[in-house]
């Protein structure tokens, strides 16, 4: 039985209720999976499954695990099938050369110290307490992720801190959220930026808010210039690995970053309002050189 585009003529609404219904779906299957895959291999799986000690390797494994089977589940699985189900473009298919990924690689690498810079100033916002407690759990989250003893340990991060992540969100945010709400609300720039807003809310860190937002904007237009979803999932991608890969202790022992720390990077303000806007002239330029390389191939 053929069930590609069997709700592309629904209401809405009742598109909205179906991707919704997949997601919550989605979500308990892939969990339930991580759940027996811990039970069958983890001596005592159940009860670390559900509690974790981020002191203990084998937790933080578990850990990373569950996060590799929950974003499969809520980025990857019910936005293909529902894009099978209602027909709709990701723009997957839509082929991209190799100047435009040199672009955004320069782009991804220069945009750094910019963001350093807006994340400096976004800590500087005195959110309430209750709201910045989701902060200081991801963020010890995210460094007994990065505690990597090997290339093990750096290759399943890269999976599933830069792969994963970026395949998943491009195709919720970029493919399906930013391409929908242009066409619901016909306004192109309004759309990207309704879209980089939600892609930074979802991540509950808000002091990385006001970046992230920035990023998310960054990938809208790379997207939308490019019309070739691969754009955005190869700078997301870009973006997450090098921060990755820079926390690997084989990359400190190099002079220029043996005194990367990433804990230190969220906490001092140390970025150069010179460096600051440096990145964001280089990014400015390189994005309209981008920009004029698409419009060229597209004529």
């Amino acid at each position: 039985m053929n069930l590609k585009g069997s709700f592309s003529n629904t209401h809405l609404f009742s598109k909205i209720s179906l991707l919704f219904g997949l997601i919550v779906s989605s979500v308990i299957l892939h969990s339930l999976l991580a759940l027996l895959i811990v039970y069958f291999s983890v001596e005592d799986g159940f009860s670390m499954f559900f509690s974790y000690d981020l002191s203990s390797k084998l937790s933080v494994n578990i850990m990373k695990l569950v996060q590799f089977f929950s974003a499969i589940g809520t980025f990857v699985t019910p936005i293909l099938i529902y894009g099978y189900l209602v027909s709709f473009d990701f723009h997957l298919k839509k082929s991209f050369n190799r100047q435009s990924v040199l672009v955004v690689l320069a782009i991804m690498i220069l945009i750094t110290p910019l963001v350093s810079f807006l994340l400096e100033w976004n800590m500087t916002i005195n959110f309430p307490d209750w709201i910045l407690k989701y902060d200081m759990n991801s963020e010890a989250i995210v460094l007994a992720f990065l505690n990597m003893n090997n290339y093990w340990d750096l290759l399943f991060n890269i999976i599933i801190m830069a792969i994963i992540p970026a395949i998943g969100e491009e195709l919720l945010f970029r493919g399906l959220l930013q391409q929908s709400l242009i066409k619901q609300i016909g306004n192109i720039h309004v759309s990207i930026f309704i879209t980089a807003f939600l892609f930074s809310a979802i991540h509950l860190h808000f002091n990385g808010l006001v970046p992230r937002i920035f990023l998310g904007i960054v990938l809208g237009y790379l997207f939308y210039w490019s019309k070739s979803l691969w754009i955005p999932i190869i700078a997301h991608f870009i973006n997450n690995a090098m921060a990755i890969i820079l926390s690997y202790p084989f990359f400190k022992s190099f002079n220029l970053i043996q005194n990367y720390n990433y804990s230190e990077s969220l906490s001092t303000g140390q970025t150069s309002i010179y460096y600051a806007f440096f990145s964001l002239c280089s990014v400015i330029l390189l994005m309209f050189l981008f920009y004029k390389n698409s419009r060229i191939k597209k004529d």
